[in-house]
Order: structure tokens, then sequence, then C-alpha cells
């Protein structure tokens, strides 16, 4: 066996809870379909698809097959026949006596560990909770919840203590698919695995660092849940929270999981929270009509189920610090929005000058050392170096070395959920968040909402195609920075 090959895992029972929802069909089952196919299953595990329609293993698999034609992704769909041999399906309604008996009936005399896997609105967790016994044991049960849990902090904390009420910390898989990303991954390899970087990354060698996920989609059919969420629950509480403390965290002891979430949750703890009075360090958005991609799209209150009125932002871009011996001073920048003009999500670790420049810049203006991690379209690292010009004069040009892990390996990069996935059944929590860092999470966002609200801060418009409203720009000025809007 290579490096290469499929590493089979122990036999397993996976219920999908929500088989039928968006989630489940463009992420998780094309995730599980491709790990069928490659031979990660063992002949002897379940599958089960449970959701509120009664439907046939060969059905549900026909619906999937649909939506993933619809969203044009033909590399899923030829996997999804791999599910079938594995296949049950099981129609449930939560928070009905009757679910809780047939999903006891359905994995009755099913391999353990069974998995309990919630791609469900958050307000149904608790419902499937009431559902699953009380195992404190994760080599029978885990519980995956996916986020948000809940909408503010003291939703999650309700959902937290019915799952603590039931199963042991060790049994709780809160996913986040961003740090199953191949350039996540590596940003830890890239800190704890090589010398000459560890050094840099602190106060006296970084000017500032910037987290961006841009998106191109408007809300698309998730208004129902956008029009209740925005920016800040949607993407800043989890994601791009997680990407500043996996960047900022100290080195930890060992590999272990709870070593690694108590560094992340230093940070966590430590986060300057952006003032909105004064010179505010916070600009929301919302989109207005524009062009994408030289297509003409609507306005948000304009897309269907969203209201007339709609105060939601669909962009946030603000400055933190993380308040350490590491890393104080160093401003943070944040930025997420929907309808820019292009989709893409990078790491931006801007080093400082030279303390005494001696050549002169191409352009007239310095551009500096730069460490970028893509996220996506691709996973990809990019190290932007300063290198002399051909010829005579003594200018200065960026050159880039990258590593596309893709040409590197030459195989092909698993998907986050593949990857993620596969830790679940291992038992792995490594990538996975602890209770303490999603309150951590809500407290640092509720506290947010709280000031936008009581300030009256309401979203700026911004034209669709552009990188969001001119103040973020301002915003980013007034730290030092140009927001980086290369993508790829």
């Amino acid at each position: 066996m290579t490096d290469n090959s499929p590493l089979p895992v122990g036999s397993f029972t996976f219920v999908l809870h929500g088989a039928g929802g968006d989630l489940a069909k463009r992420k998780i089952i094309p995730a599980l379909a491709h790990l069928a196919k490659s031979g990660y299953f063992a002949a002897e595990s379940k599958i089960i698809f449970a959701q509120r329609e009664a439907l046939s293993p060969a059905e549900a698999l026909a619906q999937v097959d649909a939506f993933l034609q619809a969203a044009g992704d033909e590399a899923a769909r030829q996997s999804i026949s791999a599910l079938l041999p594995f296949l049950q399906t099981l129609q449930v309604v939560l928070g009905t006596a009757q679910s809780c008996v047939a999903m006891a009936s359905a994995v009755a005399n099913c391999p353990e560990p069974v998995v309990h896997y919630a791609a469900l609105p958050s307000s149904r967790f608790i419902d499937l909770i009431n559902c699953i016994p009380t195992v404190r044991d994760p080599a029978r049960l885990r519980l995956v919840l996916e986020k948000p849990l809940g909408f503010n902090a003291k939703e999650s904390a309700l959902i937290e203590e019915a799952v603590a009420a039931k199963l042991d910390e060790s049994q709780v898989y809160r996913i986040d698919h961003y740090l199953g990303k191949q350039a996540v991954q590596n940003l830890l390899a890239l800190r704890l695995g090589n010398r000459i970087f560890e050094p840099l990354l602190t106060r006296e060698h970084v000017a500032h660092v910037q987290i961006t996920v841009a998106e191109d989609l408007g809300v698309e059919n998730r208004a129902g849940f956008y029009e209740h969420a925005g920016a800040l629950r949607d993407m800043v509480q989890s994601h791009m929270l997680q990407l500043l403390a996996t960047v900022a965290m100290e080195p930890p002891v060992s590999l272990e999981a709870n070593s690694l979430r108590d560094e992340k949750l230093k940070v966590l703890r430590s986060l300057k929270v952006p003032q909105v009075s004064g010179i505010p360090e916070i600009v929301v958005g919302q989109y207005c009509e524009g062009y994408v991609k030289g297509q003409p799209v609507p306005k948000y209150r304009d897309e269907k189920g969203v209201a007339a009125n709609s105060t939601t932002e669909t962009y946030v871009s603000f400055r933190t610090e993380v308040q350490t011996w590491r890393w104080a001073g160093v401003p943070f920048l944040i930025r997420t929005g929907k309808r820019m003009p292009r989709r893409f999500a990078e790491i931006v670790i801007q080093f400082r000058d030279v303390p005494k420049p001696l050549f002169e810049p191409v352009g007239g203006q310095w551009v500096g050392n730069q460490l970028v991690i893509h996220l996506q379209p691709e996973d990809k690292l990019e190290l932007k170096l300063l290198a002399k010009t051909p010829g005579e004069r003594e200018r200065l040009k960026p050159v880039s070395l990258d590593l596309d892990f893709f040409n590197t390996w030459r195989i092909p990069v698993r998907d986050a959920y593949e990857r993620l996935i596969t830790d679940i059944l291992r038992g792995r929590l490594g990538l996975f968040l602890r209770r303490d860092e999603v309150q951590t999470q809500w407290q640092f966002v509720d506290r947010i909402l709280n000031d936008l609200k009581s300030h009256g801060m309401e979203p700026v418009p911004y034209t669709s195609g552009t990188y969001g409203p001119s103040s973020a720009t301002a915003m980013a000025m007034r730290a030092g920075a140009i927001w980086s809007e290369d993508g790829l």
C-alpha cells in the first residue's frame, strides 16, 4: 500500500439526517459517494438517509443525481451509484414519538459506531438529540453538528446542554468544513514543521493579516435562513474566526485534539471587539443591483423570500487584534461578502518592509513580502518575494514561489468533507470545534451585533460585482493596508 492508497475505515453506521436538504445533496452525499467509490468503506457498513419524504434508496439517489445535474457537478454524479450497496432510507419527522422509535429500529443490530450527522437547521438539533440514546462511549455512538449551532450564545448553550445530558464531549463533532481544506492543514504544517516561518509570525515582522471569503453568488435559495442569519452569523461566527485562530495560535504541545483546541481558544478569548462608535472598525453592507461576470443581478431586497425593507447584512469587514505578546498591535482584517466580482478565499500575511529600502520598486510602490494561503477555488500556498528585474536599474519586482497541491502530489486533493468524514469515522477530533470554542465565538459575534444595534448602524448599500462599500477600503487603509483583490 502506497501513501496515496485508501486506508479503509472500520465498519460503521452513518445516519444522515436532512438527507433531502441542499447541504446534504451538494456536499455530504457526494463526499460519501467518492469515499465509497475509492474503497474506504467496509462492505458491512451502513449509510442511512433520514428525511421527511418516504423514498427507496434508488429514488433517493435519483433525486441527488438530478440536483447535481442542475448544479453542473458532473464529477460528483459519477460517484453517486457507489453508495447503493451501503444505502438504506428512513422516513423521519423529528419532534414526534414515532421518529425516535423509527430511528432506534433502523440502527438496531447495525455496525458500530453509529454516527448521527445533523445536516439540519439548528432549530431541529434538540429534537434529534432527544431521540439519541444516552451512550457515553465514542466507540459506540457519535454526533456531528453542522454550523451554526443556534443563532446566538443563548441558543447555542441550550443545544450544548441537551448534548451534554446525553453524550460525552469526546463523542461530539462540531463541523466547520474550512478546517478540512488542504491549505488550512498545510498552514499548520508550514508553521509547525518548518523552522523558517514560525519565528517570522510575530508583531516584529508582520504588518497585518487579511482573511477574505468572497462569494460571487447572491442569497440563492437560502433566503429563509439568510434573513435570520446574515453574514456575521453565517460566515464570521465559525469560518472566519476559526481561520483567524489557526493563523494566530501558539504552537501546541502536540497535534492531539485538545492541545490544538486549547491554543485556538486562547486566541479567541484574546480578540478585541471592533469599535462601532467614533472611527468605526467595522463596516456592514448589503448588495444592490449590478453585474457579476457580465450578467445583471438584482439587489438583495428583490431576491425571493427577502423582506422589502430587510436590514440583513450580506457583507461585513472589520478590524480586530489578537491581544497577546506575539500579536499585540497587529491589525487582523476580516472580510466576507456576497455578489463580489469572483469567488475566492484566502489568508494574506503581509510582512513589514525592510528598515531602509535600497532598491526602487517597480511602479513606485512597495508591495513587500507576503505569505498567501489560497483556500478556494483551489488550495495552494504562495510566498511572494521581491527580486531584481533584468537590466542595469536597481529595481525590485514581486515574484511568487507557490505550492499547488495537485501539481505537487500529482493526485486530486480530497474535498474538505471527505477528509472530515473519514476523521469522524476514525474518531479523530483535531479538525472539529470544542464546546468552549463555539461559545467564545458566539460571545464575540453577539457583542458585535448588539453594538451595531445599539448604535443604529445599518448595512451600507454596495453595487453587486464590486468588493463592497468604499468605507471598507478606508477602514483597511487606516490600518496601513490595502485589501488584496487578486483572488488567484
